[in-house]
């Protein structure tokens, strides 16, 4: 069984493929502690009645957890209309593993060489061995997105395969 299918990265996808490597990681979960950090302190200026401390902390903890985030949109956002966001990329995913063809170029990779998958709300990621993803809308995907998902599922060890339910 092979399933092909055509993808351009969006907006979108990249986002919060950028989002989720960033959180997932050790910045990301730094910046949340901090987060939750200057949110506390900001509770606890406020029980004791100090408002412009209280101010100060809610001031930093509202930059971690939204301006941070908003800032990776800005930048994804300029990305966008760069030439290699906007050509699609053809996606072959057989038994032999995935094959890909992008402006005459076409390049084949094993099963054998990807580690884990990962289903977020918009995306599917798959990393390679060398911790390299391949980033793949769902949205685009349509109804190959079963196939697709259950091909990676059939390759990819149990424990690599971070699908969501349903």
């Amino acid at each position: 069984m092979e399933v092909k299918v055509k993808i351009s990265l969006d907006v979108q996808a990249m986002t919060e493929f950028m989002l989720y490597q960033i959180y997932t990681g050790g910045a990301g979960i730094a910046v949340l502690v901090l987060g939750a950090l200057n949110a506390g302190l900001a509770v606890a200026f406020a029980v004791r009645g100090e408002w412009m401390m209280v101010l100060v902390f809610a001031v930093f903890a509202f930059l971690l957890f939204f301006g941070f985030p908003a800032v990776i949109r800005s930048r994804v956002s300029a990305l966008q209309g760069k030439r290699k966001f906007v050509k699609p990329v053809e996606y072959r995913f057989s038994e032999e593993g995935i094959e890909t063809e992008a402006q005459e170029r076409v390049r084949k990779v094993p099963w054998e060489q990807f580690a884990k998958a990962v289903e977020r709300k918009h995306i599917l990621i798959l990393y390679d061995r060398e911790k390299h993803p391949l980033v793949l809308p769902v949205d685009q995907l349509g109804e190959d997105l079963g196939a697709v998902k259950e091909m990676i599922a059939a390759h990819l060890p149990q424990a690599a395969v971070r699908f969501k339910k349903g």
